[in-house]
């Protein structure tokens, strides 16, 4: 005992440094050394002598308990290091994989979770415990990774089976590749899809049906509503054969609102009928009117197409179909002049009635100079092409008429012209015509005009040109664009002749730029070849340009007049070069065919313009194989072009053959589909010989021409449909139910699908029109369908107000009653403001749920206030039999139970009052630090090793089961007071 005083044990030593040597000589084996060391690491003050008994213990369930209580922040982030480190597998702390599940079902956080499950596949084995830690985490995303990146197919099924969420379903069917998880995840999506869409959709259909029932009770027709009624009863009648999944509430509400609906559309019935009557007749009045509308507009239409696009060539066929239509509109009018109708419309009709005859008598004049106008519009076309031709460089040819330098399209107007002529034209139009042919019969002995003969000849014609329009009410646009096109190839000619001329003269000031740049750079053959080519040009211009470039000129003259002496002496060592540019060239790969022509036209440039010198033949030789050897590539590139050319030669006469071969009996829509996919075909052929398109053009256009006139035909024959469709979609406009009008305007869109195409120059017009027509309708639902919904916003405000008016202190029962009678008032709103109502509904209920929260709140606190007055009073005096009735009412019946019968238990009313306040991380006195170190690492061990965990709320139990508290553990009794100051919910 004396010696114990002078040879104190290293361990207990102030020096750190001797703590940490005697570390090293104890032993975890023995019970004693243990002791000591779980003392130095857990009490001792100095981090790196906690750290070295740690590692010398080195057991998980330590280094876990020091992570989680270590006061000194390097052990704690150490413990924590080596703690994750283990459940790695790293380091060398051992746990085994049941200490592993243990803990991270327990005690890890969501972090360590993720992080250990990614990275420990063995984990993933144990599926419950997968399970269980995903459930933890409760991450949707780490799940979707779990599943798509690490799971096998038995944990997928299970992860799968925990999932509800379509959003997240959807997530994993995108991302998942296995063909059976993939078809699981379909299979569960279209499960809840249904399930949850069943009764909705027959709800929807329902409402929806119901919906057009009570729209009966907007319209006036009653014949329409007769017949609405008895289809939408039995569409009803159908829907609810599948009642049986509909909630019994559901149900009630739809068959209570069938029964009030029915009765109103009696009711309205009974009240509209009268009346209903009465506007019948009014109606067949206005259906004339309309109908007399749109028969003035059709016959005006008729004139203005007759005087547009018939003047020259109308026959007396055409004269009649627009008179005809005229005549129409004069029945029209007779007719409701005897029904009385409006006497402004009737004035207005008669007036474009008489206008429309006006019209029609003076057409015959106004025909005859529209011919004139015509012929003297051949002529000036036919002097165009003799202009142009000349321009060209082309023999002249007989003048052509119109026909010859159009179209096609024109060609066929110019040929009804002629008919036309020939038995409508009056006798001044006949004998201009034969001058025109005798005029074109004299062009073939003529030789070619001179220029300035043409220029006179076409001021000439277009001064008729113009007398002529000004006798015109009208002049075709057809008629317009022509002689547009035919005098401006006069106006090109004169800007053309301009152009050449400035550009002759750029030209040759950028060809004297070339020059005395090539001598000022020191290549003076270049500079002699370039300077001949010069000359030659500067020579060939006009007198007037030579003088705006004779001093430049001059002065590039003199200049090689000086280095022409030195030709000689330049080329003797240029061509050698040449020769091994040349055979570089040759010896390169090809990557650009054009390159390498430029490249041999240049070399063969630079040789030329050097001349020739004494060993030329040797050199010349050599350059000229050089160039041959680099050219062969560039033959055999021409050689493929000539082959693709010969291809397309052949494609081009296979399609000629092949549209001659055409049935031209089949369906116009066929042959329409035909038509365009050969044109389509003839331009993708590729490219021919010129010398060889020409032929195969004609060929083409004749082969191809009785397919386009029937195509042509049927796209008139729709046309002509589709403007009758534009007509009656235009009147129906005028009706006042818009319902019907409605209904009929959907036929008659189904209608236009049914038409086949108009041609590209009326299709996109018409369907304008057609749509216009329809929009203009359609709009006036929309108005309809705009007023009906101010009866919905109506009830909606209502409905607010209900809403707002539920008084918030009510009790719950209440409340919900309330909300419930709102939702089945608003089950017939529309979907965004049932939506409205809704999201308010679900405020107020989370504000119901918040109170009812406080509330529950409040009476935990009450009750551990009852708890700790009875553990002050009763408990301390040992008399259960005084406690009072409020505090009997809020303790309930465990806490009761527990006050009432005392039972012995293991540990002792301060290990237990320790562990309460380990528990609730209530600090303890510093005097019991050293218990609560032991009660931590006892709870833990128990935890980890046999699955038992104590909650607070049994440790006051057995805290309680003790019975009476002596004066001794007054200063127990106040620490558990505390405990339940600050943690209420454990009396919970």
């Amino acid at each position: 005992m004396i010696f114990s005083r002078f040879f104190a044990p290293s361990h207990t030593s102030q020096n750190p440094e001797k703590r940490l040597e005697a570390i090293q000589n104890l032993s975890p084996e023995k019970p004693t050394d243990k002791t000591i060391l779980h003392e130095l690491a857990f009490n001792d003050a100095n981090a790196d002598v906690s750290l070295a008994a740690l590692s010398k213990l080195n057991t998980f369930v330590l280094w876990l308990k020091m992570s989680q209580s270590a006061q000194h922040a390097k052990v704690k982030k150490i413990a924590e290091r080596t703690v994750e480190a283990a459940l790695m597998g790293q380091g060398d702390v051992n746990i085994n994989a049941n200490e592993k599940a243990s803990f991270l079902r327990e005690s890890a956080n969501g972090e360590l979770i993720q992080t250990v499950l990614v990275n420990d596949a063995s984990l993933l084995a144990d599926k419950s415990l997968v399970m269980t830690l995903l459930n933890k985490v409760d991450k949707p995303a780490f799940t979707q990774t779990i599943f798509l990146q690490h799971a096998d197919n038995a944990l997928q099924q299970a992860i799968l089976a925990t999932i509800e969420d379509s959003s997240v379903l959807q997530k994993l069917e995108k991302k998942c590749r296995d063909n059976a998880i993939h078809g699981a995840i379909v299979a569960k999506l279209q499960l809840l899809k249904a399930q949850a869409e069943k009764p909705i959709e027959l709800m929807r259909r329902v409402t929806l049906c119901l919906s057009k029932y009570q729209a009966l009770v907007d319209k006036s027709d009653v014949e329409d509503i007769d017949k609405r009624q008895v289809k939408l009863l039995g569409e009803y009648n159908d829907l609810m054969s599948d009642a049986s999944i509909l909630s019994a509430e559901d149900k009630t509400a739809v068959d209570a609102k069938f029964a009030r609906i029915s009765e109103k559309v009696t009711r309205h019935l009974s009240r509209i009928r009268p009346e209903w009557e009465a506007q019948k007749a009014a109606k067949e009045k206005a259906e004339i009117e309309a109908l007399c509308k749109q028969h003035l507009s059709h016959a005006t239409t008729q004139v203005n197409w007759l005087y547009g696009e018939r003047l020259c060539e109308a026959t007396l066929a055409d004269v009649a179909v627009v008179n005809e239509s005229v005549r129409a509109l004069e029945v029209s009018a007779d007719h409701m002049a005897s029904l009385g109708g409006s006497a402004k419309l009737l004035d207005d009709v008669r007036a474009g009635i008489a206008a429309l005859n006006n019209s029609l008598e003076a057409f015959s004049m106004q025909q005859q100079y529209g011919q004139k106008l015509l012929i003297c519009l051949s002529q000036v076309e036919s002097l165009a092409e003799e202009s142009r031709q000349q321009a060209a460089g082309t023999p002249i040819e007989p003048a052509k008429s119109a026909q010859d330098a159009k179209g096609k399209g024109e060609t066929e107007q110019t040929t009804d012209v002629s008919k036309a002529a020939s038995t409508d034209a009056t006798e001044s139009a006949s004998s201009e015509d034969k001058a025109v042919q005798d005029q074109n019969f004299k062009d073939k002995n003529v030789s070619q005009k001179a220029p300035e003969s043409i220029e006179a000849e076409f001021k000439a014609l277009s001064e008729k040109y113009h007398n002529l329009r000004n006798e015109l009410i009208s002049v075709p646009s057809a008629l317009n664009k022509r002689w547009h096109a035919a005098s401006r190839v006069f106006s090109q000619k004169k800007q053309a002749k301009k152009t050449e001329v400035d550009h002759a003269l750029r030209q040759c000031r950028k060809q004297i730029s070339v020059v005395d740049n090539l001598i000022a750079q020191g290549k003076y053959r270049a500079a002699i070849t370039k300077f001949e080519k010069l000359s030659a040009s500067f020579e060939s211009m006009p007198e007037n340009v030579k003088k705006q470039l004779a001093k430049r000129f001059e002065k590039t003259a003199e200049d090689i007049a000086h280095l022409e002496g030195w030709q000689d002496y330049i080329a003797a060592p240029r061509k050698p070069a040449l020769v091994e540019e040349a055979q570089a060239l040759a010896a390169s790969p090809v990557e650009d065919i054009k390159e390498r022509g430029e490249a041999i036209r240049y070399l063969r440039q630079q040789w030329l313009s050097l001349g020739a010198g004494s060993d030329d033949d040797t050199q010349q030789s050599a350059f000229d194989a050089a160039l041959e050897l680099a050219f062969q590539p560039c033959r055999e590139h021409y050689a493929a072009l000539d082959a693709e050319r010969e291809k397309a030669l052949k494609a081009r006469q296979a399609l000629i053959d092949q549209v001659a071969a055409i049935d031209l009996s089949q369906d116009e829509a066929v042959l329409a589909k035909v038509f365009d996919r050969t044109v389509k075909q003839w331009h993708e052929c590729g490219q021919v010989e010129k010398r060889d398109y020409e032929s195969l053009k004609q060929r083409w256009n004749k082969t191809i021409s009785p397919l386009q006139t029937k195509v042509n035909q049927w796209h008139g024959m729709n046309k002509k449909a589709k403007q009758e469709l534009v007509a009656q979609a235009s009147a129906l406009s005028a009706q006042e139910d818009i319902a019907s009008a409605t209904e009929t305007a959907q036929q008659l869109q189904h209608n236009w699908k049914s038409i086949g195409h108009a041609g590209k120059r009326d299709e996109s017009r018409l369907w304008r029109e057609f749509r216009l027509a329809n929009d203009a309708l359609f709009g006036r639902l929309k108005e309809q369908r705009k007023a009906q919904s101010s009866a919905f916003d109506e009830t909606l405000n209502t409905l607010f107000t209900q809403l707002n008016a539920i008084d918030s202190e009510s009790d719950e029962s209440t409340i919900a009653s309330s909300i419930q009678d709102i939702e089945t008032q608003a089950k017939d709103l529309p979907g965004a403001m049932r939506a409205k109502l809704d999201k308010k509904i679900t405020v107020i209920q989370k504000q119901q749920q918040t109170r009812a929260q406080q509330r529950h709140v409040r009476k935990v606190q009450q009750r551990a206030q009852s708890v700790i007055s009875v553990l002050s009073e009763s408990l301390r005096a040992g008399d259960f039999t005084s406690i009072s009735d409020d505090d009997a009412d809020l303790l309930g019946k465990r806490w009761k139970s527990a006050l009432s019968k005392p039972t012995p238990v293991q540990q002792s009313r301060h290990w237990l009052t320790v562990a309460l306040e380990a528990a609730t991380d209530i600090p303890s006195p510093q005097s019991d630090s050293s218990m609560r170190t032991n009660v931590q690492l006892t709870m833990m061990t128990a935890k980890l090793e046999k699955g038992e965990s104590l909650s607070p709320a049994q440790l006051l139990e057995d805290w309680i089961a003790h019975g009476k508290v002596d004066d001794q553990e007054t200063h127990l009794l106040e620490r558990v007071v505390n405990v339940l100051d600050n943690n209420p919910e454990v009396v919970a």
